[in-house]
């Protein structure tokens, strides 16, 4: 967003000591018709994306949610089933269930399984938005393997040279156990999310050039002008066709692999009017032991981590060091565990109004 690299973004902005949050979530999702177990397992990928900073898919997605499991369009008891498998496959239908509740089951038994043969992978088709994509990654590793997961989503990109939107943000995550904290690489395919031009539009901030295009598919930094996102890169002479072509892998990932439709095909998700989305997911979890000695993973991959922070910085840059893929997550996050989970004030209002709308008392 356009402000100062050093500026502190969250200044003013109220803070919930995080069970206090989770209480709240959860009562939401009950008045959506979860019933209290499957609350308190929905909250969790909403409370982790808040906790690490990824505010456009944490507690602002809840007004989304919540319309579309009132509206019908989210079935709150759908069941994963397995269409077919082999000892390290599976793939799994959602059966328009909520992608927050059924997508954890889905990696937990990926990873079960590549703990038994080494390997596995899983697709899943007929979801509903599952949250940052770094909570199913991160899953694998915690458990001392390497994971990656990826989702489609309605379309909202578009295609490279192209002005109506065709693609979704497709993010994919990336993660592996290190002597540390995991390293977690967690990016959509697109420039931004398109919870980046939502965060713009509620501050009253211009975006910087590149994230998104308007009508006639020109770039645009009036995030109210934005009707698509640009492929990660942006234009084709800051070779956007790169980040168009990643959007294409996780789609053939999620969407013809899976047995799903693809983002042109899937319903918006982020609303509580429309048809039900569609969504499909890709999981992937390996055993480092089946490769090579873990000890020697973890440490070589220290070693490698240890380098790059302490490369020399570019001019302009001397108040920096090198970043490594989730360091702004996990600093987020320790800020935030320490200081309680920032929520915008914008966002309070659209809850309030929610609270309003389902009958749950606000608390704040």
């Amino acid at each position: 967003m356009a402000v100062d690299a050093g500026t502190d973004i969250w200044a003013g902005v109220p803070r919930f000591a995080e069970p206090e949050l989770r209480s709240f979530i959860e009562r939401l999702f009950v008045a959506a018709g979860l019933g209290e177990d499957a609350a308190a397992q929905a909250a969790t990928p909403l409370l982790l994306a808040d906790r690490r900073g990824i505010e456009s898919h944490g507690a602002a997605r809840l007004p989304g949610y919540v319309r579309r499991l009132r509206n019908g369009l989210i079935d709150p008891d759908a069941q994963l089933t397995v269409d077919r498998e082999t000892p390290s496959t599976v793939a799994f239908c959602g059966n328009n269930g909520l992608g927050l509740l059924l997508a954890p089951r889905a990696m937990e038994r990926c990873i079960a399984k590549a703990e038994e043969t080494g390997i596995c992978m899983a697709t899943m088709r007929r979801s509903n938005h599952f949250g940052i994509a770094g909570t199913y990654a991160l899953m694998a590793a915690e458990r001392g393997l390497g994971g990656i997961a990826m989702t489609n989503s309605a379309s909202i990109v578009v295609p490279m040279f192209g002005k109506q939107p065709m693609l979704g943000t497709n993010p994919f995550a990336f993660a592996v156990p290190t002597g540390t904290l995991p390293f977690c690489l967690d990016m959509s395919t697109s420039t931004v999310a398109w919870g980046k031009i939502e965060i713009a539009r509620r501050a009253g901030m211009p975006i910087p050039e590149g994230w998104g295009v308007d009508a006639d598919g020109r770039p645009t930094t009036d995030p109210h002008a934005v009707k698509a996102l640009s492929p990660l890169g942006g234009t084709y002479d800051m070779r956007g066709h790169k980040g168009y072509g990643l959007g294409l892998m996780v789609e053939v990932f999620c969407g013809e692999l899976a047995s799903n439709t693809w983002s042109h095909k899937i319903g918006k998700s982020y609303d509580g009017t429309g048809m039900s989305a569609g969504t499909g997911h890709a999981f992937i979890a390996w055993r480092i032991d089946a490769f090579r000695d873990p000890d020697g993973f973890r440490r070589e991959l220290d070693e490698m981590i240890a380098a790059l922070r302490t490369a020399p910085v570019a001019a302009g840059y001397e108040d920096r060091h090198v970043l490594i893929p989730g360091d702004p997550e996990a600093e987020a996050e320790a800020r935030n565990r320490a200081e309680g989970i920032p929520v915008r004030q914008e966002v309070l209002n659209e809850l309030r109004e929610l609270c309003e709308e389902v009958g749950v008392a606000y608390p704040w």
